[in-house]
């Protein structure tokens, strides 16, 4: 894989998280929404930086990295519209629930070295 492909769900990825940040530059509360989201971004950037460096971004690494962009991409709309919206907790779940399925798959390929 390349390293443009590797990167392009990060910086699709970035860009969503930055959008929805200006959005919502007017509200100062710390919501737990938020909190999660932000975690889950951090873990999402360092898998992508462990892949690359490891050499483990493999198909499936990109195939569930824009599986995990496009969920979060769907929970996120509604507050592209209106900060008031709320996402969908079963989005914010399932995105959750892939970027788990990537690390655990990350940390085989690494302890089983393939």
């Amino acid at each position: 894989m390349t390293v443009q492909i590797i990167l392009l769900p990060l910086f699709i990825h970035v860009a969503l998280v930055l959008a929805v940040l200006l959005r919502g530059i007017r509200a100062s509360e710390v919501t737990a929404d938020g909190v999660r989201a932000v975690f889950a971004a951090l873990l999402f950037y360092t898998l992508t930086a462990l892949a690359l460096f490891t050499r483990k971004a493999d198909v499936a690494f990109v195939v569930l990295a824009f599986v995990f962009v496009a969920l979060r991409f769907i929970a996120a709309f509604p507050q592209l519209l209106s900060p008031a919206a709320r996402a969908r907790v079963s989005l914010d779940v399932a995105s959750l629930a892939v970027l788990a399925l990537v690390w655990g798959l990350f940390a085989l390929a690494i302890l089983l070295n393939i």
